[in-house]
């Protein structure tokens, strides 16, 4: 299918997406994980930089809008060429866990990180380096925000993916129905870069 299979890897966590990724035979060539709320003790990156053994070029433990306003200041610094963009984009915002009205989507504090993973796609759009493809992955009640404009958030997203040139589908995935002991609901987008967009 492709030639380098290379990927970064936005909001890594402590590397779920990677684990997949290996199998898949994609070599990680560049991630960003940070938590804001602990800015002393960063337990995911150092487990991600731990686990894969990577130094700070290749994983980047900064928020990512710091790393975002480097980059577009000096274009030498983007991630390296690659073929594949994933991400978990922070979740909380739209989560479960709040209450539907409670629950701020896009312009919550986690949300809006949303915008960060389109700023660097437009970033690599104006160089010419769109990856080919995307899997972007979060909670399934994403696609019901924010309360007051169900489906708004969701709308905004895939539109904004439509405008850089990528053909989105979507799916919801419950690990349960793959044998997982949880019943564990999560949106996955998927987007390849139509034909004729510069990439």
């Amino acid at each position: 299918m492709l030639g380098s299979l290379h990927a970064i890897e936005l909001f890594a966590g402590v590397g779920g997406f990677r684990l997949g990724l290996k199998e898949s035979g994609w070599k990680v060539v560049w991630s960003n994980q940070y938590e804001p709320s602990s800015k002393t003790r960063q337990h995911a990156s150092e487990i991600y930089r731990y686990r894969f053994n990577e130094n700070e070029d290749t994983h980047v433990n900064r928020d990512i809008d710091e790393v975002l306003e480097e980059m577009s200041n000096d274009p030498t610094s983007l991630p390296p060429e690659h073929d594949l963009l994933v991400g978990g984009f922070p979740c909380q915002d739209y989560s479960v866990a709040r209450v539907l009205n409670q629950a701020a989507g896009l312009i919550g504090q986690k949300g809006v990180l949303w915008w960060s993973i389109f700023r660097l796609l437009q970033l690599l759009k104006s160089k010419d380096r769109l990856p080919r493809f995307l899997l972007l992955e979060n909670v399934d009640r994403l696609i019901k925000s924010p309360a007051n404009q169900r489906g708004r958030d969701f709308a905004v997203m895939l539109a904004s993916l439509h405008v850089l040139g990528y053909q989105v589908e979507w799916r919801v995935v419950n690990a349960a129905e793959y044998g997982f002991p949880q019943r564990r609901r999560r949106v996955f987008i998927v987007g390849e870069l139509s034909k004729g967009t510069s990439d």
